[in-house]
């Protein structure tokens, strides 16, 4: 705990008495099991455009443009996928939802780990990438995360060419309408999902965690400030920034995976 004592007892305190808490998450958390983010200094839009590659259509051109240059990072990135495991951050705020003070984790990652940890009301307001939909009839069935990126890389791995034809046999088949299933993931220019969902947490919260995330993506950067309005104390934990600064009432410079275990503990030892 060392250096940031007072800032975790005063987590702490405030956690203690929680009965509604809200957590927000963003790619922070997910960085610390392994998985690269997209828009900080080394991610992974400093080496894909996503202006180019960040629709559905973009990204097909892109790779039949430039497919040496995109599928090396595209296999980095499934390979960080397949290998990431719930850290101490996500299972520490299972814990909290079974002492009964956290009611709902809202995250912009799409990575499953939070639901693998445990979490049971999870609001994915940028989808899931292991939750396959159907572009026709909308029927979903989630995949099993490190089968199915098994399964991807080695497709790729044996494409001689990365034509719309051949990423297309990527895909699964809708078992209700036999047509083409995507991930149900928010690509840009496409809305957010479980927006209502996410504000209403927010509004009824009276804690909200803001975990491992910058203050820069909208919507989501607006469910602090919301949750705050309504009458929210907020805690921020973040090692490198505190994006919220102007409504936060705690902000622990550390990482969630070592901040909200410690935060976990000393209330066990409090009740």
């Amino acid at each position: 705990m060392g250096k940031w004592k007072n800032e975790i007892e005063a987590a702490v305190s405030i956690l203690s008495k929680a009965k509604s808490a809200c957590a927000s998450s963003g790619a922070g958390i997910s960085e610390e099991s392994g998985i690269p983010t997209f828009r900080d200094p080394g991610g992974i839009w400093e080496e894909i455009n996503p202006i180019e590659a960040g629709t559905a259509r973009g990204l097909v051109n892109a790779l039949e443009k430039n497919a040496e240059k995109i599928i090396p990072i595209f296999l980095k990135m499934l390979g960080s996928f397949e290998q990431a495991e719930p850290n101490p951050g996500h299972t520490a705020l299972f814990d909290l939802e079974k002492m009964g003070i956290l009611k709902t984790v809202i995250t912009q990652n799409v990575d499953n780990l939070h639901k693998e940890a445990g979490t049971s009301d999870l609001i994915e307001v940028h989808g899931n990438l292991f939750r396959m939909v159907c572009l026709r009839c909308g029927w979903q069935k989630m995949v099993d995360r490190k089968s199915f990126v098994r399964s991807v890389r080695d497709k790729l791995k044996s494409f001689t060419a990365y034509d719309f034809n051949s990423l297309i046999s990527l895909a699964d088949v809708c078992d209700q309408c036999d047509s083409i299933m995507r991930p149900d993931v928010v690509m840009f220019g496409e809305a957010v999902k479980g927006l209502r969902r996410a504000f209403n947490a927010s509004l009824n919260s009276d804690v909200m965690l803001v975990l491992g995330t910058s203050g820069v993506v909208y919507p989501a950067a607006s469910f602090p400030i919301e949750a705050k309005k309504a009458g929210a104390r907020i805690i921020v934990i973040n090692p490198s920034e505190n994006g919220f600064q102007n409504y936060t009432d705690v902000y622990i410079p550390m990482k969630t995976g070592e901040a909200l275990p410690i935060i976990v503990e000393k209330i066990r030892d409090n009740q």
